[in-house]
Order: C-alpha cells, then sequence, then structure tokens
C-alpha cells in the first residue's frame, strides 16, 4: 500500500474538517480546497487535468440536477406545513409526535429541523411534553430517511460514487433507517390524547412525496423529482414569484460545491488507486472500517451527506451489498452525535433545551440502534 496516498488523503480530509469548524469556508468550497490537495499531491499536473475534466460528465450533471430539483421541491412544499400538521394529529397524538418531524424530515433542506419544530410544538405543548425530549424526538425523527430516501443529497450523492441506481442504493441500505427508526420508537414515551382537532383529508398534501416516490421506482431521478415538481406547481397553482424564490434557494452554490468537489474527490481517489489499496489493507477488519470512518467523519462535520462525500470513495471496494447500511448507520450515529449539527443546535435552541440535556437520550438511542444494525446485517 502507498502510505503516501492515505497521509494525503488523511491531511485532505483534516483541512475540510478544519476550515469547516474553524467557519473560515462553507463546506462546498472547503470540499473543493480538500479535493484540490489531494490531487495536486498525488497525481501529475497532466494526469490531474485529465481527470479533473472528465469528472464533469453526465453523472455529475445529473446528481446536480437532481439535487436543483429536489431542494426546490423541499422549499415550495415549506407553505404545506399546518395542513401536515392537522393531517398528522388525526392520526393520534403518539403518531403525530413523531409523524410531524419524520414527514417534514421527507423535505431535505438545511436546518429543516427548525421548520419541522416549529409545526411540532403545537402538539408537544398540548401534551406538556419534557422539552429535552422535543428536542429530541423532533431531531431524531427527522433524520431517519438520510439512508433511504431519494430525494436526500446523501442517497443521491452514494448513487454516483457507487454507480449503481437509486433503487439499487435503497435495496442496501434500509436496514439502516429500519434500525434508526426502531431505536426512535422506543424512545418516545406514552403521549396523553388531545382533542380531535385533526383533518384527515389534510394529509393529500403529501401527494408530491407518494409520487416522487413511485417515479423515482420508474424514471431516472432527475426526471421523477422534476415531473413531480412540475406537478407541485401546476396544482398548487404556485405563482412565478413563490416558484423562483423556491428555486433560488434550491440553487444552493454551497450545496452545488459539495456535489462538485465530492465527486472529483471521488475520481481522484480511484485515479490513484487508494479505494482498492484501502479495501486489500482493511479487508480483515472490513466491517469495522465501514462503520467506523463514516462515523467519525459525521461527528467532525455534523454534515448528513459529507460522510458519504469523504468516506465512501476511499472505502468503496468495501462498500458491497449491505455494507452500505452499515456505512450508512456509522453516519448517522456521527452526525446526531455532532455538536456541529446545525439541527441539532436549531432543535435545542428553539425547545430552549442545553445540549448536554439531549446526549443521554441521544446515546440510549444509539445503544439501541448499534445492535439492531448488527442483528439485520447477520440476518440478512
Amino acid at each position: 500500500m502507498d502510505y503516501y496516498e492515505l497521509l494525503m488523503f488523511v491531511a485532505s480530509v483534516s483541512l475540510i474538517v478544519a476550515l469547516v469548524l474553524s467557519k473560515r469556508a462553507k463546506v462546498g468550497y472547503a470540499v473543493a480546497a480538500g479535493a484540490l490537495m489531494y490531487g495536486a499531491t498525488t497525481l501529475r499536473p497532466a494526469e490531474l487535468l485529465s481527470v479533473t475534466v472528465g469528472s464533469f460528465n453526465q453523472r455529475m450533471l445529473e446528481v446536480a440536477t437532481a439535487l436543483v430539483f429536489s431542494m426546490t421541491l423541499s422549499h415550495a412544499m415549506r407553505r404545506d406545513g399546518e395542513r401536515i400538521y392537522r393531517g398528522m394529529v388525526r392520526l393520534g397524538p403518539r403518531a403525530a409526535a413523531i409523524g410531524i418531524p419524520a414527514t417534514i424530515g421527507l423535505l431535505p433542506m438545511p436546518g429543516g429541523a427548525y421548520v419541522s419544530a416549529t409545526i411540532a410544538d403545537q402538539l408537544y405543548e398540548r401534551v406538556n411534553m419534557d422539552r429535552r425530549v422535543r428536542t429530541f424526538v423532533n431531531y431524531w425523527w427527522r433524520h431517519i430517511w438520510i439512508s433511504v430516501w431519494p430525494l436526500y443529497q446523501g442517497v443521491i450523492l452514494a448513487s454516483a460514487v457507487l454507480h449503481a441506481s437509486v433503487v439499487e442504493v435503497i435495496s442496501r441500505t434500509w436496514p439502516a433507517a429500519l434500525a434508526a427508526a426502531i431505536a426512535g420508537f422506543a424512545m418516545v414515551p406514552r403521549i396523553p390524547k388531545v382533542g380531535d382537532l385533526g383533518l384527515l383529508r389534510d394529509l393529500k398534501s403529501l401527494w408530491p412525496l407518494g409520487l416522487v416516490a413511485v417515479l423515482s421506482f420508474l424514471l431516472p431521478l432527475p426526471i421523477a423529482i422534476g415531473l413531480t415538481l412540475l406537478a407541485y406547481v401546476l396544482v398548487s397553482r404556485m405563482s412565478s414569484r413563490e416558484f423562483l424564490e423556491a428555486l433560488r434557494l434550491g440553487t444552493n452554490p454551497n450545496v452545488m460545491m459539495i456535489i462538485i468537489g465530492s465527486l472529483v474527490f471521488s475520481s481522484y481517489i480511484v485515479a490513484t488507486g487508494l479505494n482498492l489499496d484501502l479495501a486489500e489493507t482493511l479487508g480483515p477488519y472490513g466491517p469495522i472500517a465501514v462503520f467506523s470512518v463514516p462515523l467519525v467523519i459525521g461527528l467532525a462535520t455534523g454534515i448528513e451527506f459529507a460522510f458519504v462525500a469523504l468516506a465512501f470513495p476511499p472505502l468503496l471496494g468495501l462498500l458491497d451489498g449491505y455494507m452500505a447500511a452499515l456505512a450508512f448507520a456509522g453516519g448517522h450515529i456521527g452526525v446526531m452525535l455532532s455538536p456541529a449539527h446545525s439541527c441539532f443546535v436549531l432543535s435545542s435552541e428553539y425547545f430552549r433545551t442545553p445540549l448536554n440535556d439531549v446526549y443521554p437520550l441521544l446515546a440510549r438511542a444509539i445503544l439501541i440502534e448499534v445492535p439492531l444494525i448488527a442483528l439485520l446485517l447477520t440476518v440478512l
């Protein structure tokens, strides 16, 4: 194994983490800087140019297009929050307590836990839920989908890195979501009944999420999300002003830089053969490496798809079958524990709960999640 390449990879990731935590650069630009550092120190100039230019291909275009469409749809649907609340309450207090953040979690957006907190707190206040539990439930259930939902950046990025369709990725990562959901459900206390204030018909406002789920199994993801976005704009009679604002928020330069930097970084790693060297070296410790590397990166960055961008390319040779689920489980645990995770900070601030008061609840959930994912992968 060429340890120089491994050293440069560690140095590049360290640079990214340092820039993010010091807030000297946004995540996208930090990833681009780290990728450039790795490429410039491990590839000859002519090879560096060739690999960089070759990275700007159809795969990158499809990933970028899918992300713009998904983020635009997420921002457009924010106006349906009150209807989602009324529909969820009709299903019962416990279902609503976890269903509201879980449903809003299907709409990936920066700091989205704040959106679900403002909607769900109407119910949490009525049932006098402990503020620590409010923070945990809102924060945890918003993020159970990161390994399986086709709108999530991590799933889209994993599809590109693994050279697999989104459907294929989900077929390998679903145990991670199941383990997270069971762990989260076990932590929800009994909730007293509230007056029947809900309107079940308001759940119809969730139809775009159902449509994108169906179409993603039938069509290429950018087309599936694009058609859903078009249908939503037409059916909801969205004004051009509202649509342009959602599109502006969806076309986030920082996210675009993360995608470009991640895929270029991935190309550099493949070109140097680091992924093959690590697969051979870590082979006997494969499950431990696949779980722990995304966990450490998630903990360090607090970004839900940074662990996919930084850990999946070098671990590519170890991510066969359900090992991808183990990698997502490690990444999920890392980002959930990270004090740099914006959703953690926003949830805690909204419910006026110190982060330290929430960690015991997170730890208990994780102590359930880890054995569950291990059991599921053993059975599978």
